[in-house]
């Protein structure tokens, strides 16, 4: 079975002994937000939070996203084997400014629930 992010980040602060106020401190979030993330009530993390609560996890970033089953290891962009049009598609978001990142993310969603 695939673990879920939010999954991951409980097991992981649990394994460390970490409370939720602890790793709440250490990414410089409230402890609200990190038991949202626990629970997946907040999906979308910005990648300055992901890469901080990866750290605070003893992980990486790789692994809470799902691109790597080694919570140790870092993949890097040439092993995803992505395929061309995936490839495209990240490149053109990433030249998209952080802060904006989301509206495309919300446009996505919203193409793909008016096809259902």
């Amino acid at each position: 079975m695939v673990k879920g992010m939010a999954e991951k980040i409980r097991e992981l602060r649990k394994e460390k002994g970490l409370t939720l106020e602890q790793v709440a401190d250490i990414v410089g979030v409230g402890k609200s937000t990190v038991r949202k993330w626990e629970t997946g009530m907040i999906a979308n993390m910005k990648r300055d939070k992901i890469a901080s609560l990866a750290k605070a996890l003893g992980t990486t970033p790789a692994y809470l996203m799902g691109w790597t089953e080694d919570p140790k290891k870092e993949n890097s962009p040439s092993e995803l084997q992505l395929t061309e049009g995936e490839k495209i598609l990240l490149d053109l978001f990433n030249k998209v400014p952080e802060d904006q990142q989301y509206l495309v993310l919300q446009m996505i969603r919203a193409a793909l629930e008016s096809q259902e």
